[in-house]
Protein backbone atom coordinates (compact mmCIF):
# COMPACT_ATOMS: atom_id res chain seq x y z
CA UNK A 1 0.00 0.00 0.00
CA UNK A 2 1.01 3.30 -0.81
CA UNK A 3 1.70 6.29 1.12
CA UNK A 4 -0.89 9.43 1.18
CA UNK A 5 -0.24 12.65 2.04
CA UNK A 6 -3.47 13.64 2.93
CA UNK A 7 -2.80 13.77 6.02
CA UNK A 8 0.54 15.38 6.71
CA UNK A 9 1.59 17.63 10.04
CA UNK A 10 0.67 21.17 9.57
CA UNK A 11 4.28 22.76 10.17
CA UNK A 12 2.75 26.01 11.27
CA UNK A 13 0.23 24.34 14.71
CA UNK A 14 2.95 22.67 16.03
CA UNK A 15 7.01 21.80 16.30
CA UNK A 16 8.64 19.28 17.54
CA UNK A 17 12.48 19.76 17.60
CA UNK A 18 14.68 17.33 18.55
CA UNK A 19 18.34 18.12 20.88
CA UNK A 20 19.93 14.33 20.33
CA UNK A 21 17.33 12.23 22.13
CA UNK A 22 15.57 15.22 24.26
CA UNK A 23 12.71 16.73 22.67
CA UNK A 24 11.13 20.51 22.90
CA UNK A 25 7.30 20.97 21.90
CA UNK A 26 5.97 24.06 20.73
CA UNK A 27 2.19 23.72 20.71
CA UNK A 28 -0.84 25.89 20.89
CA UNK A 29 -2.31 22.51 22.39
CA UNK A 30 -1.38 21.03 25.92
CA UNK A 31 0.12 17.87 25.84
CA UNK A 32 0.69 14.67 27.23
CA UNK A 33 1.83 15.03 31.43
CA UNK A 34 5.06 13.53 30.79
CA UNK A 35 6.02 16.99 29.36
CA UNK A 36 7.31 19.12 31.48
CA UNK A 37 5.97 22.85 31.01
CA UNK A 38 8.16 26.00 29.87
CA UNK A 39 6.21 28.88 30.40
CA UNK A 40 6.57 30.97 26.93
CA UNK A 41 7.02 34.37 29.11
CA UNK A 42 10.24 33.36 30.35
CA UNK A 43 11.57 32.95 27.04
CA UNK A 44 12.19 35.84 25.66
CA UNK A 45 15.54 36.23 27.41
CA UNK A 46 16.72 32.63 27.16
CA UNK A 47 20.14 31.87 25.21
CA UNK A 48 20.26 28.96 23.06
CA UNK A 49 22.41 27.25 25.30
CA UNK A 50 20.35 28.04 28.35
CA UNK A 51 17.34 26.80 26.10
CA UNK A 52 19.00 23.58 24.92
CA UNK A 53 20.39 23.04 28.95
CA UNK A 54 16.63 23.31 29.98
CA UNK A 55 15.54 20.70 27.23
CA UNK A 56 18.53 18.44 28.20
CA UNK A 57 17.54 18.24 31.49
CA UNK A 58 13.87 17.27 31.22
CA UNK A 59 14.07 15.19 28.18
CA UNK A 60 10.63 16.52 26.91
CA UNK A 61 9.68 20.26 27.19
CA UNK A 62 7.02 22.05 25.99
CA UNK A 63 6.58 25.48 24.82
CA UNK A 64 2.24 25.71 25.05
CA UNK A 65 1.38 29.25 23.00
CA UNK A 66 -1.45 30.53 21.17
CA UNK A 67 1.12 31.48 18.29
CA UNK A 68 3.32 28.69 17.70
CA UNK A 69 5.04 29.59 14.46
CA UNK A 70 6.27 32.84 16.30
CA UNK A 71 7.87 30.91 18.90
CA UNK A 72 9.72 28.86 16.48
CA UNK A 73 10.49 32.12 14.44
CA UNK A 74 12.37 33.31 17.72
CA UNK A 75 14.60 29.68 18.31
CA UNK A 76 15.33 29.64 14.90
CA UNK A 77 17.05 32.79 14.90
CA UNK A 78 19.18 31.51 17.48
CA UNK A 79 20.45 28.69 15.00
CA UNK A 80 22.17 28.68 11.44
CA UNK A 81 18.84 27.57 9.78
CA UNK A 82 19.40 23.96 7.77
CA UNK A 83 16.87 22.81 4.75
CA UNK A 84 17.20 19.56 3.99
CA UNK A 85 14.74 16.85 1.94
CA UNK A 86 14.05 13.42 2.19
CA UNK A 87 11.90 10.83 1.08
CA UNK A 88 9.33 7.94 3.06
CA UNK A 89 9.83 5.09 -0.27
CA UNK A 90 7.22 2.53 -0.31
CA UNK A 91 7.27 -0.73 -3.06
CA UNK A 92 4.34 -2.56 -4.57
CA UNK A 93 4.82 -5.08 -1.88
CA UNK A 94 4.56 -2.05 0.93
CA UNK A 95 8.27 -2.75 1.96
CA UNK A 96 9.71 0.49 3.12
CA UNK A 97 13.43 1.66 1.48
CA UNK A 98 15.68 2.39 4.43
CA UNK A 99 19.47 3.02 4.64
CA UNK A 100 22.09 1.99 7.19
CA UNK A 101 23.99 5.12 8.37
CA UNK A 102 26.62 5.81 10.98
CA UNK A 103 25.01 1.71 12.40
CA UNK A 104 21.41 3.07 12.42
CA UNK A 105 18.64 2.84 10.46
CA UNK A 106 17.30 6.01 8.65
CA UNK A 107 15.64 7.36 5.83
CA UNK A 108 17.38 8.74 3.04
CA UNK A 109 17.67 12.34 2.76
CA UNK A 110 20.16 15.26 2.03
CA UNK A 111 20.43 18.88 1.91
CA UNK A 112 18.22 21.20 -0.11
CA UNK A 113 21.09 22.85 -3.23
CA UNK A 114 20.54 26.71 -3.91
CA UNK A 115 17.52 27.01 -5.98
CA UNK A 116 16.29 23.65 -5.74
CA UNK A 117 13.25 22.52 -4.46
CA UNK A 118 12.39 20.51 -1.57
CA UNK A 119 10.46 18.20 -3.62
CA UNK A 120 13.43 18.10 -6.04
CA UNK A 121 15.91 17.74 -3.36
CA UNK A 122 14.28 14.87 -2.10
CA UNK A 123 13.59 12.73 -5.39
CA UNK A 124 17.59 13.59 -6.26
CA UNK A 125 18.85 12.18 -2.77
CA UNK A 126 16.53 8.96 -2.46
CA UNK A 127 18.30 8.01 -6.30
CA UNK A 128 21.91 8.89 -5.14
CA UNK A 129 21.73 7.46 -1.98
CA UNK A 130 19.92 3.96 -2.46
CA UNK A 131 19.36 3.90 -6.60
CA UNK A 132 16.18 4.13 -6.49
CA UNK A 133 14.12 6.30 -9.02
CA UNK A 134 10.86 7.41 -7.09
CA UNK A 135 7.87 9.76 -7.47
CA UNK A 136 6.28 11.75 -5.32
CA UNK A 137 2.71 10.40 -4.00
CA UNK A 138 0.21 13.40 -3.35
CA UNK A 139 0.46 17.55 -3.58
CA UNK A 140 2.11 18.80 -0.06
CA UNK A 141 5.07 17.34 1.95
CA UNK A 142 3.94 14.30 4.20
CA UNK A 143 6.01 16.09 7.24
CA UNK A 144 8.38 18.34 8.30
CA UNK A 145 11.26 17.39 10.99
CA UNK A 146 13.78 19.46 13.18
CA UNK A 147 16.58 18.31 15.18
CA UNK A 148 20.01 20.40 16.16
CA UNK A 149 23.50 19.58 15.68
CA UNK A 150 26.77 20.99 16.42
CA UNK A 151 28.86 21.09 13.26
CA UNK A 152 32.98 22.82 13.87
CA UNK A 153 31.28 24.67 16.95
CA UNK A 154 28.29 25.95 14.98
CA UNK A 155 24.66 24.91 16.22
CA UNK A 156 22.36 24.07 13.27
CA UNK A 157 18.67 23.84 13.66
CA UNK A 158 17.69 21.58 10.42
CA UNK A 159 14.30 21.22 8.72
CA UNK A 160 13.76 17.84 7.12
CA UNK A 161 10.53 18.16 4.51
CA UNK A 162 9.47 14.46 3.84
CA UNK A 163 7.46 13.70 0.67
CA UNK A 164 5.63 10.57 0.04
CA UNK A 165 7.27 8.51 -2.84
CA UNK A 166 6.75 4.92 -4.61
CA UNK A 167 9.30 3.37 -6.47
CA UNK A 168 9.37 3.68 -10.05
CA UNK A 169 12.44 0.86 -10.43
CA UNK A 170 15.77 0.99 -10.10
CA UNK A 171 18.41 -0.88 -8.37
CA UNK A 172 19.60 -1.03 -4.52
CA UNK A 173 22.85 0.75 -4.36
CA UNK A 174 24.03 1.97 -1.66
CA UNK A 175 26.13 5.41 -1.94
CA UNK A 176 29.16 4.12 0.35
CA UNK A 177 31.26 7.62 -0.55
CA UNK A 178 28.01 9.50 1.76
CA UNK A 179 28.84 6.40 4.61
CA UNK A 180 25.86 4.33 3.49
CA UNK A 181 26.61 0.99 4.51
CA UNK A 182 23.53 -0.89 3.64
CA UNK A 183 20.01 -0.26 1.66
CA UNK A 184 17.07 -2.64 1.73
CA UNK A 185 13.60 -2.81 1.36
CA UNK A 186 12.58 -3.59 4.66
CA UNK A 187 8.98 -5.40 5.09
CA UNK A 188 6.45 -4.14 8.05
CA UNK A 189 7.45 -6.82 10.16
CA UNK A 190 11.03 -5.85 10.39
CA UNK A 191 10.03 -2.53 11.06
CA UNK A 192 9.66 -2.60 14.68
CA UNK A 193 12.39 -3.68 15.40
CA UNK A 194 15.30 -1.69 13.38
CA UNK A 195 13.58 1.53 14.48
CA UNK A 196 14.77 0.47 17.96
CA UNK A 197 17.89 2.43 17.86
CA UNK A 198 17.41 5.33 14.84
CA UNK A 199 17.10 8.76 15.28
CA UNK A 200 13.73 9.87 17.30
CA UNK A 201 12.90 11.86 13.77
CA UNK A 202 12.60 8.38 12.34
CA UNK A 203 11.09 6.50 14.62
CA UNK A 204 8.21 9.16 14.70
CA UNK A 205 7.74 9.14 10.86
CA UNK A 206 8.21 5.34 10.60
CA UNK A 207 5.34 4.66 13.40
CA UNK A 208 3.17 7.59 12.12
CA UNK A 209 3.08 6.82 8.64
CA UNK A 210 4.08 3.78 8.06
CA UNK A 211 3.40 1.31 10.85
CA UNK A 212 0.04 3.09 11.81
Amino acid sequence: MYLCAANAMKHNDTYSIYFGEHELLISSRMPSEHYHILDVEECGAFSRAKIQKKVENSKSLAIVTPEPRVVFEWLRAKFKYVEAAGGVVTNLSGELLMIQLRGRWDLPKGHVESGESSRAAALREVEEETGIRAEVVGDEPLAYTYHTYNTYGEWELKQTTWWAMRSKGGELKAQSEEGIAQVEWCERSTLGERIKTTYPTIKSLVERYVLE
